[in-house]
């Protein structure tokens, strides 16, 4: 009996390590991220390891992408299929920027016209990575101000 209880109850205390997780987030203030799951608000930390992308942000609602690499506002559809993300059709406003927003705005939108593989990390945080080896790390975004 002790022998099938311990596993049991190791087994229970892992289960809750993610709902902890969560309620930590949500006290903290953060919007709520589903662990494994794009959907939510999240900052561009990273792109190909050059720091991160001001004002970068995507939004991940039901099969629409909505967002801004740091200059123009993009909209979307996307679709995730097992580790694979596609997004697109995009769309984008035309603003002129600054060029260092200008080239990393292009960056992202090429990285994202590529099939991505999706990897979730323990920290509530995932990376887009292109085959050729190209990626971009999110991490949740601050709720808006208002």
């Amino acid at each position: 009996m002790r022998s099938v209880l311990i596993p049991l109850l190791l087994l229970l205390l892992a289960g809750c390590q993610n709902e902890r997780r969560q309620l930590g987030q949500a006290l903290s203030g953060q919007p709520p991220v589903v662990a494994g799951s794009l959907i939510g608000r999240w900052a561009m930390a990273d792109l190909n390891g050059g720091g991160a992308v001001a004002g970068g942000l995507l939004e991940f609602s039901a099969g629409t992408l909505a967002g801004t690499a740091g200059c123009n506002r993009l909209m979307g559809s996307w679709q995730e299929k097992g580790a694979v993300l596609t997004v697109g059709p995009l769309a984008a406003t035309r603003m002129a920027c600054a060029p260092a927003a200008m080239q990393a705005e292009q960056r992202v939108m090429a990285l994202l016209a590529a099939p991505l593989r999706v990897q979730y990390d323990g920290n509530g945080g995932v990376t887009l990575i292109a085959a050729d080896g190209r990626r971009l790390r999110l991490v949740p975004a601050l709720p808006e101000p208002g």
